[in-house]
């Protein structure tokens, strides 16, 4: 595996734990960006008729259903690995990754 390959995993891994983390016990001050990051792209698929939030009484926001949890963490790890891959497309020109 090359240097970038490696980088390009340890980076998206990274990205994708962190967003992880967020999702799971965001800090007060970041859950409204949380949770517009978790129920934007589940309104998108309910357009489409998935059926992304659970069923029942929940007295505010539907929980996401299965699939949906699976379609965030799916439209998310795209996302960041478009993120680090446009990051790495830059570095070589920057000088950030020679090999040594």
């Amino acid at each position: 595996m090359s240097s970038v390959s490696t980088v390009r995993w340890v980076l998206w891994g990274l990205l994708v734990m962190l967003q992880g983390l967020a999702t799971a016990r965001p800090p007060e001050v970041l859950a409204p960006a949380v949770g517009g990051s978790v129920y934007a792209p589940l309104m998108l698929f309910q357009a489409l008729g998935l059926p992304v939030f659970a069923r029942g009484e929940s007295g505010g926001w539907a929980p996401p259903s299965v699939l949906g949890w699976v379609l965030v963490a799916v439209v998310w790890a795209a996302v960041w690995w478009g993120v680090v891959s446009l990051v790495l497309r830059a570095w070589p020109s920057a000088g950030l990754l020679r090999s040594r």
